[in-house]
Protein backbone atom coordinates (compact mmCIF):
# COMPACT_ATOMS: atom_id res chain seq x y z
CA UNK A 1 0.00 0.00 0.00
CA UNK A 2 2.92 2.23 0.87
CA UNK A 3 4.44 1.80 -2.98
CA UNK A 4 1.35 2.58 -4.57
CA UNK A 5 0.48 5.69 -2.38
CA UNK A 6 4.07 6.73 -3.55
CA UNK A 7 3.19 6.21 -6.92
CA UNK A 8 0.19 8.30 -6.70
CA UNK A 9 1.93 10.89 -5.26
CA UNK A 10 4.57 11.03 -8.15
CA UNK A 11 2.01 11.18 -10.84
CA UNK A 12 0.03 13.53 -8.97
CA UNK A 13 3.41 15.62 -8.78
CA UNK A 14 4.22 14.89 -12.62
CA UNK A 15 0.66 15.93 -13.86
CA UNK A 16 0.36 19.08 -11.36
CA UNK A 17 3.57 20.72 -12.81
CA UNK A 18 3.61 19.39 -16.25
CA UNK A 19 4.87 16.37 -17.79
CA UNK A 20 7.55 17.39 -20.31
CA UNK A 21 8.49 20.67 -18.64
CA UNK A 22 11.34 20.74 -16.93
CA UNK A 23 13.65 21.69 -19.33
CA UNK A 24 16.56 19.00 -20.20
CA UNK A 25 15.10 15.91 -22.41
CA UNK A 26 16.03 12.63 -21.00
CA UNK A 27 17.03 9.53 -22.98
CA UNK A 28 16.34 5.82 -21.32
CA UNK A 29 17.89 2.98 -23.02
CA UNK A 30 15.15 -0.30 -22.53
CA UNK A 31 16.90 -3.61 -22.56
CA UNK A 32 14.02 -6.39 -22.55
CA UNK A 33 15.10 -10.01 -22.32
CA UNK A 34 13.98 -10.67 -25.35
CA UNK A 35 12.13 -8.23 -28.14
CA UNK A 36 10.28 -11.61 -30.19
CA UNK A 37 8.41 -12.69 -27.03
CA UNK A 38 4.75 -10.84 -26.64
CA UNK A 39 5.37 -10.34 -23.07
CA UNK A 40 8.44 -7.81 -23.99
CA UNK A 41 6.26 -6.68 -26.96
CA UNK A 42 3.40 -5.53 -24.13
CA UNK A 43 6.11 -4.19 -21.90
CA UNK A 44 7.24 -2.13 -25.07
CA UNK A 45 3.54 -0.35 -25.61
CA UNK A 46 4.06 0.54 -21.65
CA UNK A 47 7.03 2.25 -21.96
CA UNK A 48 6.05 3.59 -25.13
CA UNK A 49 3.21 5.20 -23.68
CA UNK A 50 5.31 6.41 -21.08
CA UNK A 51 7.93 7.96 -22.59
CA UNK A 52 5.28 9.64 -25.22
CA UNK A 53 3.57 11.51 -22.11
CA UNK A 54 6.84 12.50 -20.50
CA UNK A 55 8.53 13.61 -23.55
CA UNK A 56 11.37 10.89 -23.18
CA UNK A 57 13.62 10.02 -26.18
CA UNK A 58 13.29 6.12 -25.18
CA UNK A 59 15.67 3.45 -27.42
CA UNK A 60 14.16 0.38 -26.90
CA UNK A 61 16.75 -2.65 -27.88
CA UNK A 62 16.89 -6.23 -27.12
CA UNK A 63 18.74 -9.56 -28.62
CA UNK A 64 16.92 -11.66 -31.11
CA UNK A 65 17.30 -14.66 -28.66
CA UNK A 66 17.29 -14.72 -24.64
CA UNK A 67 20.86 -14.47 -24.37
CA UNK A 68 23.46 -13.14 -22.12
CA UNK A 69 26.29 -12.17 -24.68
CA UNK A 70 23.78 -10.93 -27.17
CA UNK A 71 22.40 -8.35 -24.12
CA UNK A 72 25.92 -7.58 -22.79
CA UNK A 73 26.46 -5.79 -26.24
CA UNK A 74 23.18 -3.75 -26.24
CA UNK A 75 23.80 -2.63 -22.91
CA UNK A 76 27.09 -1.73 -23.15
CA UNK A 77 26.47 0.37 -26.61
CA UNK A 78 23.66 2.06 -24.39
CA UNK A 79 26.57 3.33 -22.02
CA UNK A 80 29.05 4.54 -24.68
CA UNK A 81 25.92 6.60 -25.77
CA UNK A 82 25.49 8.16 -22.38
CA UNK A 83 21.97 7.25 -21.79
CA UNK A 84 20.47 9.15 -18.55
CA UNK A 85 19.04 5.77 -17.27
CA UNK A 86 18.84 1.71 -18.30
CA UNK A 87 15.78 -0.39 -17.62
CA UNK A 88 16.44 -4.28 -18.93
CA UNK A 89 15.47 -7.50 -18.01
CA UNK A 90 18.23 -9.62 -17.01
CA UNK A 91 19.24 -12.47 -18.96
CA UNK A 92 22.14 -14.06 -16.29
CA UNK A 93 21.49 -12.86 -13.15
CA UNK A 94 24.85 -12.64 -12.15
CA UNK A 95 27.33 -11.85 -15.04
CA UNK A 96 24.80 -8.70 -15.79
CA UNK A 97 26.02 -7.36 -12.84
CA UNK A 98 29.42 -6.46 -13.96
CA UNK A 99 28.16 -4.10 -17.27
CA UNK A 100 25.58 -2.95 -14.48
CA UNK A 101 28.37 -2.01 -12.79
CA UNK A 102 30.16 -0.13 -15.81
CA UNK A 103 27.13 1.88 -15.80
CA UNK A 104 26.21 2.86 -12.59
CA UNK A 105 29.97 3.98 -12.76
CA UNK A 106 28.85 6.35 -15.35
CA UNK A 107 26.20 7.92 -13.88
CA UNK A 108 23.47 5.93 -15.19
CA UNK A 109 20.71 5.09 -13.21
CA UNK A 110 19.45 1.47 -13.62
CA UNK A 111 16.15 0.00 -13.05
CA UNK A 112 15.17 -3.98 -13.79
CA UNK A 113 11.84 -5.45 -14.99
CA UNK A 114 10.79 -9.02 -14.36
CA UNK A 115 13.97 -10.73 -13.91
CA UNK A 116 16.34 -9.51 -11.46
CA UNK A 117 20.31 -9.78 -10.59
CA UNK A 118 21.93 -11.66 -7.72
CA UNK A 119 22.43 -9.99 -4.29
CA UNK A 120 19.17 -7.38 -4.95
CA UNK A 121 20.16 -5.29 -1.71
CA UNK A 122 23.01 -4.12 -3.64
CA UNK A 123 23.24 -0.48 -4.84
CA UNK A 124 23.59 -1.62 -8.38
CA UNK A 125 19.42 -1.31 -9.15
CA UNK A 126 17.13 1.45 -7.60
CA UNK A 127 14.13 -1.29 -7.72
CA UNK A 128 12.83 -4.26 -9.51
CA UNK A 129 9.88 -3.88 -11.34
CA UNK A 130 7.94 -7.50 -11.90
CA UNK A 131 5.33 -9.71 -10.72
CA UNK A 132 5.65 -11.47 -7.63
CA UNK A 133 6.37 -14.79 -9.34
CA UNK A 134 6.02 -16.72 -5.98
CA UNK A 135 2.93 -15.32 -5.23
CA UNK A 136 1.74 -16.09 -8.89
CA UNK A 137 3.02 -19.68 -8.84
CA UNK A 138 1.26 -20.20 -5.64
CA UNK A 139 -2.12 -18.99 -6.61
CA UNK A 140 -1.47 -21.16 -10.28
CA UNK A 141 -1.23 -24.15 -7.53
CA UNK A 142 -4.02 -23.38 -5.48
CA UNK A 143 -6.18 -23.14 -8.79
CA UNK A 144 -4.73 -26.25 -10.54
CA UNK A 145 -5.10 -28.30 -6.32
CA UNK A 146 -9.07 -26.42 -6.47
CA UNK A 147 -9.76 -28.15 -10.19
CA UNK A 148 -8.99 -31.64 -9.22
CA UNK A 149 -10.54 -32.20 -5.89
CA UNK A 150 -6.92 -31.80 -3.76
CA UNK A 151 -6.01 -35.18 -4.61
CA UNK A 152 -4.00 -36.28 -7.14
CA UNK A 153 -0.36 -36.89 -8.97
CA UNK A 154 0.61 -33.66 -11.16
CA UNK A 155 3.76 -32.77 -12.59
CA UNK A 156 6.13 -29.29 -12.38
CA UNK A 157 6.90 -27.92 -16.32
CA UNK A 158 9.50 -26.13 -15.63
CA UNK A 159 11.57 -24.38 -17.78
CA UNK A 160 15.44 -22.48 -17.46
CA UNK A 161 16.99 -23.26 -14.27
CA UNK A 162 18.75 -20.28 -12.55
CA UNK A 163 16.71 -17.63 -14.21
CA UNK A 164 14.90 -15.41 -11.09
CA UNK A 165 11.57 -15.49 -12.67
CA UNK A 166 11.73 -19.25 -12.96
CA UNK A 167 13.29 -20.17 -9.61
CA UNK A 168 10.45 -18.50 -7.52
CA UNK A 169 7.72 -19.92 -10.11
CA UNK A 170 9.04 -23.53 -8.81
CA UNK A 171 9.20 -22.17 -5.41
CA UNK A 172 5.51 -21.06 -5.16
CA UNK A 173 3.87 -24.03 -7.14
CA UNK A 174 5.69 -26.15 -5.06
CA UNK A 175 4.64 -24.22 -1.49
CA UNK A 176 0.97 -24.79 -2.62
CA UNK A 177 0.65 -28.05 -3.38
CA UNK A 178 2.87 -28.87 -0.13
CA UNK A 179 -0.32 -28.01 1.41
CA UNK A 180 -2.22 -30.39 0.53
CA UNK A 181 -0.79 -34.05 1.92
CA UNK A 182 -3.25 -36.21 -0.81
CA UNK A 183 -1.12 -34.06 -3.89
CA UNK A 184 2.24 -35.68 -4.76
CA UNK A 185 4.60 -33.88 -7.58
CA UNK A 186 5.42 -37.13 -9.73
CA UNK A 187 7.57 -35.42 -11.98
CA UNK A 188 9.41 -32.13 -12.88
CA UNK A 189 10.87 -31.09 -16.03
CA UNK A 190 12.83 -28.48 -17.80
CA UNK A 191 12.16 -27.94 -21.36
CA UNK A 192 14.80 -24.92 -21.81
CA UNK A 193 11.89 -22.67 -23.13
CA UNK A 194 12.00 -25.05 -26.02
CA UNK A 195 8.28 -26.07 -27.27
CA UNK A 196 9.03 -29.27 -29.34
CA UNK A 197 11.17 -30.03 -26.00
CA UNK A 198 8.00 -29.27 -23.51
CA UNK A 199 6.00 -31.24 -25.73
CA UNK A 200 7.95 -34.42 -25.81
CA UNK A 201 8.40 -34.26 -22.22
CA UNK A 202 4.35 -33.90 -21.23
CA UNK A 203 4.13 -37.06 -23.49
CA UNK A 204 6.96 -38.87 -21.61
CA UNK A 205 5.19 -37.77 -18.50
CA UNK A 206 1.67 -38.85 -19.22
CA UNK A 207 3.30 -42.06 -20.28
CA UNK A 208 4.96 -42.31 -17.28
CA UNK A 209 2.66 -41.75 -14.80
CA UNK A 210 -1.50 -42.87 -15.89
CA UNK A 211 -2.71 -41.31 -13.25
CA UNK A 212 -1.84 -37.75 -14.06
CA UNK A 213 -4.45 -35.44 -13.05
CA UNK A 214 -2.33 -32.20 -13.06
CA UNK A 215 0.18 -30.34 -14.74
CA UNK A 216 1.59 -26.51 -14.26
CA UNK A 217 3.76 -25.17 -16.84
CA UNK A 218 5.81 -22.29 -15.81
CA UNK A 219 6.17 -19.90 -19.14
CA UNK A 220 4.87 -19.76 -22.37
CA UNK A 221 6.73 -22.11 -24.51
CA UNK A 222 6.33 -24.83 -22.00
CA UNK A 223 2.59 -24.03 -21.96
CA UNK A 224 2.24 -24.52 -25.55
CA UNK A 225 4.56 -27.72 -25.68
CA UNK A 226 2.50 -29.04 -22.92
CA UNK A 227 -1.01 -28.22 -24.69
CA UNK A 228 0.37 -29.92 -28.07
CA UNK A 229 1.71 -33.35 -25.51
CA UNK A 230 -1.53 -33.16 -24.08
CA UNK A 231 -3.39 -33.40 -27.09
CA UNK A 232 -1.27 -35.72 -28.88
CA UNK A 233 -1.83 -38.07 -25.83
CA UNK A 234 -5.49 -38.00 -26.40
CA UNK A 235 -5.58 -36.07 -22.36
CA UNK A 236 -7.55 -33.19 -23.17
CA UNK A 237 -10.31 -33.16 -20.51
CA UNK A 238 -8.58 -35.80 -18.86
CA UNK A 239 -4.98 -33.45 -17.41
CA UNK A 240 -5.76 -30.10 -15.74
CA UNK A 241 -2.98 -27.91 -17.29
CA UNK A 242 -2.35 -24.67 -16.37
CA UNK A 243 0.25 -21.98 -17.81
CA UNK A 244 1.76 -18.78 -16.87
CA UNK A 245 1.62 -15.93 -18.42
CA UNK A 246 -1.48 -14.69 -21.32
CA UNK A 247 0.20 -15.22 -24.58
CA UNK A 248 -2.04 -15.09 -27.89
CA UNK A 249 -0.86 -18.67 -28.64
CA UNK A 250 -2.12 -19.77 -25.16
CA UNK A 251 -5.17 -18.13 -24.92
CA UNK A 252 -5.96 -20.32 -28.57
CA UNK A 253 -5.05 -23.19 -26.20
CA UNK A 254 -6.95 -22.64 -23.67
CA UNK A 255 -10.15 -22.04 -25.99
CA UNK A 256 -9.50 -25.51 -27.67
CA UNK A 257 -9.63 -26.93 -24.07
CA UNK A 258 -5.74 -28.26 -24.23
CA UNK A 259 -5.06 -25.81 -20.88
CA UNK A 260 -7.72 -25.10 -18.68
CA UNK A 261 -6.42 -22.03 -16.69
CA UNK A 262 -3.82 -18.61 -17.44
CA UNK A 263 -2.17 -16.61 -15.03
CA UNK A 264 -1.60 -13.38 -17.06
CA UNK A 265 0.91 -11.15 -15.66
CA UNK A 266 1.07 -7.00 -16.31
CA UNK A 267 3.96 -6.37 -18.68
CA UNK A 268 2.63 -2.95 -20.34
CA UNK A 269 2.02 -2.16 -16.23
CA UNK A 270 6.20 -3.27 -15.86
CA UNK A 271 7.01 -0.79 -19.19
CA UNK A 272 4.94 2.10 -18.34
CA UNK A 273 5.80 2.48 -14.30
CA UNK A 274 9.40 1.53 -15.11
CA UNK A 275 10.38 4.66 -17.56
CA UNK A 276 8.04 6.65 -15.23
CA UNK A 277 10.41 5.54 -12.27
CA UNK A 278 13.24 6.08 -13.64
CA UNK A 279 12.18 9.82 -14.91
CA UNK A 280 10.65 10.90 -11.57
CA UNK A 281 14.70 9.35 -10.34
CA UNK A 282 16.23 11.85 -12.49
CA UNK A 283 13.96 14.70 -11.72
CA UNK A 284 14.68 14.12 -8.00
CA UNK A 285 10.92 12.87 -7.36
CA UNK A 286 12.34 9.62 -5.87
CA UNK A 287 15.12 9.84 -3.94
CA UNK A 288 14.58 6.60 -1.98
CA UNK A 289 13.12 3.55 -3.82
CA UNK A 290 11.26 0.38 -3.32
CA UNK A 291 13.42 -2.88 -3.07
CA UNK A 292 11.18 -3.90 -5.07
CA UNK A 293 7.82 -2.89 -6.91
CA UNK A 294 5.35 -5.58 -7.57
CA UNK A 295 2.69 -5.51 -10.79
CA UNK A 296 -0.80 -8.11 -10.23
CA UNK A 297 -2.43 -11.01 -11.83
CA UNK A 298 -5.19 -12.19 -13.29
CA UNK A 299 -6.61 -15.76 -13.94
CA UNK A 300 -8.05 -16.52 -17.08
CA UNK A 301 -10.37 -19.56 -17.97
CA UNK A 302 -12.71 -21.12 -20.27
CA UNK A 303 -15.65 -18.92 -18.73
CA UNK A 304 -14.07 -15.46 -18.70
CA UNK A 305 -11.55 -15.70 -21.63
CA UNK A 306 -13.76 -13.25 -24.16
CA UNK A 307 -14.75 -10.67 -21.48
CA UNK A 308 -13.70 -7.04 -22.66
CA UNK A 309 -11.59 -7.08 -18.81
CA UNK A 310 -10.01 -9.83 -19.81
CA UNK A 311 -8.73 -8.86 -23.42
CA UNK A 312 -7.04 -6.41 -21.91
CA UNK A 313 -4.68 -9.03 -20.26
CA UNK A 314 -3.57 -11.14 -23.10
CA UNK A 315 -0.03 -9.99 -24.31
CA UNK A 316 0.70 -8.03 -27.63
CA UNK A 317 1.81 -9.54 -30.72
CA UNK A 318 2.47 -6.16 -32.84
CA UNK A 319 5.81 -3.23 -31.94
CA UNK A 320 4.28 -0.17 -31.34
Amino acid sequence: MRTLKMVFLVVLLVAVVGLAGFGKKYTIGFCPGIVTNPFYIAMQHGATQAANELGIELIWQGGQNWDFSEQTVILNALIARGVDALILSPTDAEAIKIPLQEAVDAGIAVITVDTDINDPDSEIRLTNIASDNVLGAFMAGEALAEAIGYEGEVALMGAMVGVTTNEMRYEGFRAAIAQYPNIEIVATEYSGEDQAKAAQQMQSVLLAHPNLVGAFAVDTPTAHGCAVGVRNEGAQGKVVLVGFDAQPLQVEDLQEGLITMLVAQAPYAMGYVGVQLAYDHLQGFLPEFPGNFTTGFYVITADNVNDPETQKWVYLTEAP
